[in-house]
């Protein structure tokens, strides 16, 4: 997966057991790449175009950005309808038995009930265990105690149940210590997530991170720091 901005001299690409890292210097800079990544996150047209093998990929479908570390919304409908439709992979093939087993049970205790009325009713018939489920509001939910905990969790959910999800974190370094960083880049390098942090300030690098850093006269420099670097 690739990301390309007009002043970026190459794009910006995700290997193994790396993470980039866009540091834009220029405070006007800064707030332009976040205002246009958060908007074309939302399907609005902007600078960034995101590729998966030279192919264009809809920002609108497979784009995060993240300013907020201790909220995360999870009623986005992709990410609903995708976790519904795991649900019922679930109950109809995983479980197949146990629910076979459970529409059973319920068709017999319904039909006690009728039995156990004084008067004749009707019953609609067919499929309980996800109307059941529907009814119990069976939803995602993020349990982690932490700010990245949750982050982490957030990010697998959206990388499970959706294809090709590029995730940018903005002012990450500043908000998570080196130590949990190093703890957070261990899991993305092993979960295969795509993320990007978006700094306005070059921090402390860290190993694993890859730079690209637009100076406040829009300067380019790349920097590479190996995962054995200290």
């Amino acid at each position: 997966m690739r990301l390309t901005h007009p002043l970026l001299s190459a794009s910006i690409h995700w290997q193994e057991n790396k993470t980039p890292v866009l540091v834009a210097e220029n405070p006007k800079l800064f707030r332009q790449m976040v205002f246009s990544l958060a908007e074309q996150a939302q399907g609005e047209e902007g600078e960034f175009m995101l590729s998966l093998h030279y192919e264009p990929l809809d920002c609108g479908e497979h784009l995060h950005v993240l300013r907020d570390y201790v909220h995360f919304p999870l009623d986005d409908r992709k990410l609903q309808n995708r976790f519904q439709a795991r649900l019922q992979q679930i109950v109809r093939e995983e479980l197949a038995e146990e629910t076979d087993g459970l529409q059973q049970a319920i068709a017999g205790y319904l039909e006690k009930v009728v039995m156990a009325m004084e008067w004749p009713i009707s019953l609609s018939g067919g499929e309980y265990a996800l109307p059941l489920l529907k009814t119990l509001k069976c939803q995602p939910v993020l349990d982690g105690k932490e700010p990245l905990e949750r982050l982490m969790q957030y990010l697998d959910l959206y990388h499970t149940l959706l294809k090709d999800q590029c995730f940018v974190l903005v002012g990450a370094r500043a908000y998570f210590s080196s130590e949990e960083m190093e703890g957070f880049y261990a899991m993305a390098h092993y979960k295969k997530w795509r993320v990007l942090l978006l700094e306005q300030h070059r921090p402390t690098p860290l190993p694993g991170e890859s730079y690209c850093l637009l100076d406040d006269t829009l300067c380019e420099l790349r920097l590479d720091f190996p995962p054995d670097f200290r």
